[in-house]
């Protein structure tokens, strides 16, 4: 099935855009009479905007679950009091109807594509091409420095190979490495690990530098900060996604830069946490770091609306640096969609023929669109993912007028299983 949106607003001009298969066509000045075709759908986009929708390039997707649950806690005190006793309860169910509230609230809010961290990799998987987005879904994992538990994981990880070698990627559906930290995974273990992600062809997603305490102990700990402790356990590459890095000194960035790896900032969730605000958007970029967004999990950023984090992030950098002209709207928006498809290595995030069709539609007639000046100003600064009318995804319509299928029941199924999950 063919697409074609015509006399949409498109970087400001009226255009027509015509899909074919899973990639964008042809892009053309509007056609007064567009071509009923048949095999192709037309989406009138007179009151429409186009823009390439976002990637959440790190979260937990199943922790909608645990939205809003155990707030204003730092960061070890919410994981050791509230998350990680509450997860000893997760079982592929809850975890299924978890990642499908999630999928619903990515699509409806703007995210074509999420790059998961956390258990029960299939049930996620299920729920991904269920609902026709994009993921990269990650085997999660802690050794807790227990030796038992690391040979343990050696096992697991044999099963996770022949796992994927049954079921291996798909044009939605990417396989990654997600040992969690340097505080739960001992050095041993990321080593290998991160031989497993290059022999598989993997990305290697683990959280690091996200506090000042958790520097401070891994100075204690292991004598060297998370990313020196990377670095000498052979993990640093371009394969590496390092998710929040708001703790990193000029060494730590040069190593990155020196890498190709990327670092994903979750401006939501690190000020919500208390974990800082002064992220070094500009040393990153200039270090040649790839710079992706996220909005991290719905416990720590309470909702999965990447258009919220990309405000979130161009006015703390404004903030922090006193420079109103710092991540103007465009970059951020480049921040929020490219860079994450780069992460995980997905030809999509520019509208342009030869591109895979990947778009979101927002409604002109949001008043957040009520005049407008220029678009991209008010994807970042005004709008909110409310104004999300259409997602394709793939050449695929995932959305249309908001309706996204089976959202009632999920939501009904969401609530019943939850009281499963928190008990503490």
């Amino acid at each position: 099935m063919n697409i074609l949106i015509y006399n949409v607003l498109l970087n400001d001009s009226r255009v027509d855009i015509r899909i074919e298969g899973n990639r964008i066509a042809s892009i053309n000045p509007p056609s007064t009479n567009p071509i009923d075709e048949e095999e192709t759908t037309l989406i009138d986009g007179t009151h429409l905007v186009a823009f390439p929708p976002l990637v959440n390039a790190h979260t937990h997707s199943a922790m909608t679950l645990f939205r809003s649950y155990g707030v204003d806690l730092p960061l070890e005190r919410w994981l050791n009091e509230k998350i990680w006793p509450n997860e000893a309860n997760l079982d592929p169910e809850i975890v299924y109807w978890g990642s499908r509230l999630a999928c619903i609230e990515m699509i409806k809010s703007g995210t074509a594509c999420f790059n998961d961290m956390y258990f029960f990799y299939e049930e996620t998987a299920r729920a991904v091409e269920e609902m026709g987005m994009r993921a990269m879904l990650s085997f999660t994992c802690f050794d807790h420095f227990n030796p038992t538990q690391a040979e343990q994981l050696k096992h697991d990880f044999d099963r996770y190979a022949h796992f994927v070698a049954s079921r291996p990627s798909s044009q939605l559906v990417q396989w990654a490495v997600a040992p969690h930290a340097v505080y739960t995974v001992s050095g041993p273990s990321l080593r290998w690990i991160a031989d497993f992600a290059r022999e598989h062809a993997m990305r290697y997603h683990i959280h690091a530098a996200e506090t000042q305490t958790e520097c401070r102990n891994s100075l204690q700990q292991h004598g060297a900060t998370p990313i020196r402790w990377l670095q000498q356990n052979g993990v640093m590459g371009s394969n590496l996604i390092v998710a929040h890095g708001v703790w990193l000194d000029d060494e730590e960035i040069a190593m990155l830069g020196q890498a190709g790896a990327t670092v994903v900032h979750n401006p939501c969730s690190n000020l919500k946490l208390g974990s800082g605000y002064a992220f070094k958007y500009n040393e990153l970029r200039n270090a040649g770091v790839n710079v992706a967004l996220g909005t991290d999990g719905c416990s720590s950023s309470d909702n999965l609306d990447m258009i919220e984090a990309m405000k979130f992030m161009s006015l703390l950098q404004k903030g922090w640096r006193l420079d109103p002209t710092a991540l103007p709207a465009q970059e951020t928006l480049q921040v929020g969609s490219l860079n994450g498809y780069r992460a995980l290595g997905i030809d999509a995030g520019i509208i342009a023929p030869g591109h895979l069709a990947d778009l979101m539609l927002l409604n002109l007639d949001n008043l957040s669109f009520v005049p407008y000046s220029q678009s991209v100003c008010n994807l970042v600064y005004a709008t909110h993912g409310e104004a999300v009318d259409t997602m394709i995804v793939n050449g695929k319509i995932i959305m249309r007028n908001r309706q996204v299928a089976g959202e009632e029941e999920t939501i009904s199924q969401a609530r019943r299983v939850v009281k499963r999950l928190i008990k503490v």
